[in-house]
């Protein structure tokens, strides 16, 4: 499953984003602005919040899958 991941950013941070960034759609909903957009190919949402913060929703890059650790006392039951 690909994981996502999200931070809470400045507005400036956001405007520094949209200047390279492809952008694929935008709407006002309140006073929120969203933003659904491509930077280096890396697909990004952003929802610029009333109070001057923004959260950034990307997927993961850096996944790193979870495994179980089974101790060497358990492997004697397998």
């Amino acid at each position: 499953m690909t994981k996502l991941v999200w931070r809470i950013a400045p507005v400036t941070d956001l405007s520094q984003m949209l200047v390279g960034a492809d952008l694929e759609k935008s709407t006002a909903i309140g006073n929120v602005n969203l933003y659904h957009f491509q930077v280096e190919g890396q697909e990004k949402i952003a929802v610029a919040l009333a109070d001057g913060q923004t959260l950034v929703i990307e997927i993961n890059s850096k996944e790193s899958y979870r495994r179980r650790r089974i101790d060497d006392d358990d492997t004697e039951s397998l």
